[in-house]
């Protein structure tokens, strides 16, 4: 059992949900924040894209509202000094939920960030997904705890439906591995994305990896259950201790 916040999880009996506790334990280091991707107001934005301006000299417009904007921000955050990722990672986050135009939360997600900053090259925040890692599932439900996508780039289905298909050799990632970060459904869904994908695949003659990988990890790293589930709905955000029973 795992306890985050008030939240008592029961982990998954597989590869990758061992992986993910080895990881954790071996950093020993607390989550930082705990937020969820409901909208973001105007205003707000701004001020990220202010930062971001003046931190790295993007030249973003003040108010994009377009997917061919929102692209052209992430490809800039792909190439932003790794130094300073912390810095962009809640600006990240922003663009990810003002793109998806909902002000409705679908996931929870329990965030590793300034507290992993101790670690810079001195010691991985990430491992590699097992060869022997379970593939993803294609469905999740309300309660369901999955693994955080690990790069700051874009899956390959994201990067397909976002019509994203400039300089993928740089954009498009699979989750090849395994970060801190964990997120809980607060909906249910299904990913019936496959055999698009398999025609996007060649229609942009890709070749960072091969068609077996891009399916395998297509869909929902799950690694756990919320048991008390009545409880999601007032996860205390301040309270971020994190126990392994």
């Amino acid at each position: 059992m795992l306890q985050v916040s008030n939240l008592k999880i029961k982990l998954l009996d597989k590869v990758i949900a061992k992986r993910w506790l080895e990881l954790c334990k071996g950093l020993n280091a607390g989550p930082d924040h705990i937020i969820d991707n409901a909208g973001i107001s105007d205003n707000d934005f701004v001020k990220d894209i202010d930062q971001a301006n003046k931190l790295f000299g993007f030249g973003w417009p003040t108010n994009p509202s377009t997917q061919e904007e929102y692209n052209k921000m992430h490809k800039d955050i792909e190439t932003a000094p790794k130094d300073k990722a912390d810095v962009l990672q809640n600006i990240h986050s922003h663009l990810h939920i003002k793109e998806s135009g909902s002000n409705k939360a679908s996931h929870v997600q329990i965030v590793w960030s300034e507290s992993l900053g101790q670690f810079y090259k001195k010691q991985p925040i990430d491992c590699n997904m097992p060869e022997d890692a379970e593939p993803f599932d294609k469905t999740i439900s309300y309660g369901d705890v999955y693994l955080g996508y690990p790069h700051i780039g874009k899956s390959p289905e994201v990067c397909m439906l976002q019509n994203d298909n400039s300089n993928l050799n740089q954009t498009c990632r699979i989750h090849d591995k395994i970060v801190c970060d964990i997120l809980i459904s607060l909906t249910s869904l299904n990913c019936d994305t496959d055999n698009q994908l398999l025609k996007w695949y060649d229609s942009n003659k890709i070749t960072m990896f091969t068609k077996e990988e891009m399916l395998k990890y297509n869909g929902w790293a799950k690694i756990g259950e919320v048991f008390n589930k009545d409880q999601i709905d007032k996860i205390d955000r301040n309270n971020l201790k994190i126990q392994y029973e």
